[in-house]
């Protein structure tokens, strides 16, 4: 019987390393992911698209809600453009022209006011982004009369 618990103690004991050596091997294994690492080293995607793309979005006269968008796209890529609301909701959608120069112009005045995002793609990839703000300022105007 001696000779049987003299063969469990090594065995016992290999049991035991393993069991503390073990989770500093996963530990290592795991240095590159997000739950134990704060550096950011995941792979971006790319585009496709250089980033001389340029996006411009003007208001050539204020009392108006008329906005003008000008890309432009050296490489000529299909690109196309999404105008949405602060929820995401696209209220338009419209393929941009493969051109070096796109230039147009869009009416919001029948939107409510908000936050609004012109945004365009490049396929699924989203290549620019530009944000607007539309608020209604309503001036009050009271007169006051003293009757004498």
């Amino acid at each position: 019987m001696k000779h049987f618990c003299f063969v469990l103690v090594p065995k016992a004991t290999m049991i035991v390393l393993a069991t503390i050596l073990i989770p500093f091997v996963t530990m290592h294994a795991q240095e590159r992911s997000f739950a134990y690492n704060n550096r950011f080293v995941a792979e971006q995607p790319s585009s496709g698209i250089k980033k001389d793309l340029e996006v411009e979005i003007s208001q050539p006269q204020k009392e108006t809600l008329n906005f003008t968008l000008a890309v432009i796209n050296p490489e000529n890529e299909k690109l196309t453009l999404y105008i949405k609301d602060s929820y995401n909701n696209t209220l338009h959608r419209e393929v941009l022209p493969a051109t070096v120069k796109f230039e147009a112009r869009y009416n919001l005045q029948s939107l409510e006011d908000g936050q609004y995002i012109f945004e365009i793609r490049s396929g699924k990839n989203k290549v620019a982004e530009k944000a607007i703000g539309i608020k209604t300022q309503t001036m009050v105007s009271r007169t006051v009369s003293v009757e004498k």
